[in-house]
């Protein structure tokens, strides 16, 4: 192979490289618009009920019961797999964090939301990762129904939780 061939080879392939260099950024702009697409459709209600998911997961991880408690409605309600839990300070209690159990991280994702005035519905898929002690970290999903009640001063708060683990 000549110097000249060689060159042209090298360019061949710088070229190709910076197509799909350009290629893979030109997707990842779609898929970021397409999601603030997505998030701009939303209702004002329905980025709340977000918003609000999403900061249940985050205080569910820190062990933070006192911001978990401030998303239920006083007289909330949540229905663990075989137990019915009444009243906010009970259900801060029943989310407190564990002796040696590290929530590593929780998501709900809603797959269905309805909203009438100042009730929703949303049903979707939750996850949850923790770790025990030393051993390895776990894994579930599984289902959820709450219903959102909006209170007198514009907040979402959880009435009713109900959620079962997988093969319940």
């Amino acid at each position: 192979m000549t110097f000249e061939q060689l060159s042209v080879t090298k360019t061949g392939s710088c070229a190709a490289i910076l197509a799909c260099l350009f290629m893979l950024t030109f997707s990842a702009q779609q898929l970021l618009a397409q999601e603030a697409t997505r998030d701009s459709n939303m209702s004002p209600a329905e980025a709340e009920i977000n918003k609000a998911s999403g900061a249940f997961s985050s205080a569910y991880v820190r062990g933070d019961v006192d911001a978990i408690r401030e998303l239920y409605t006083e007289d909330g309600v949540i229905l663990p797999p075989g137990r019915t839990i009444r009243g906010k300070k009970k259900i801060g209690n029943y989310f407190a964090p564990r002796p040696n159990r590290v929530n590593i991280s929780h998501s709900m994702k809603s797959s269905e939301l309805k909203i009438d005035g100042d009730i929703a519905i949303d049903i979707g898929m939750w996850h949850n990762k923790w770790k025990i002690g030393d051993a390895e970290a776990q894994s579930a999903s599984g289902q959820y129904l709450v219903v959102w009640r909006r209170g007198s001063d514009g907040r979402w708060r959880i009435q009713y939780d109900i959620w079962h683990r997988p093969n319940e």
